[in-house]
């Protein structure tokens, strides 16, 4: 029962681990160029650059939480797709030092912790992305480790298929091997009901 229990388990992450994996793929692969793919509202983005630094490394992995514009303080840090021509619509993520209003429209000015000055370009509400509610250096590291095929495909995904494989097929014999209990157990208590039935009858 406990082995039963343990693959039924094991199985179970796996599963998930990969569903989990291919929901991730589909999200990347459907989002449209030029845009962070989000899931649930949230979007994940590692930091490439040191102008957050020090408290955003470079490879420091963020989560990003979709908001309304008119929840962004300043002191926030957030997520936006930069006017910059020199960034050419790329993702940033900077610190916010000024809000305001424009009639319907958030305006936001951003500026990132390493550098001196603010950012040339403002930020508009229609460009934000999110504002940074998590972080962290470790995942970052890894997912930049992982994200290089040459590692991705021989040491996670290989060994993952082959793990699954596995308890595939162990649940598959355990699974066997408790039929062949229960018809075996099905068969005694069979037996056990004829001698007992012979018995009786011997008796009468």
């Amino acid at each position: 029962m406990i082995k039963k229990i343990f693959f039924t388990l094991v199985n179970l992450i796996s599963v998930l681990v990969i569903a989990a994996a291919v929901v991730v793929l589909l999200t990347v692969v459907l989002t449209k160029p030029g845009e962070a793919p989000q899931i649930g509202g949230y979007t994940v983005l590692r930091i490439t650059t040191g102008s957050m630094e020090p408290e955003y490394k470079i490879d420091t992995l963020i989560l990003v939480k979709n908001v309304e514009p008119d929840t962004i303080k300043s002191n926030d840090v957030i997520s936006f797709y930069s006017k910059d021509p020199a960034l050419d619509g790329a993702v940033n993520t900077h610190r916010v030092v000024e809000v305001e209003k424009d009639g319907d429209y958030w305006i936001y000015t951003t500026k990132g912790d390493a550098n001196n000055v603010v950012d040339a370009y403002t930020v508009d509400a229609k460009y934000l992305i999110g504002k940074v509610v998590a972080s962290s250096l470790v995942l970052g590291k890894l997912a930049r480790l992982v994200s290089n095929p040459l590692i991705f495909i021989p040491i996670i995904l290989i060994p993952l298929a082959i793990i699954l494989i596995s308890n595939i097929v162990k649940t598959a014999k355990l699974a066997n091997t408790l039929a062949q209990e229960e018809e075996e157990k099905a068969v005694k208590e069979a037996l056990r009901e004829i001698r007992e039935a012979k018995e009786k009858e011997t008796k009468e």
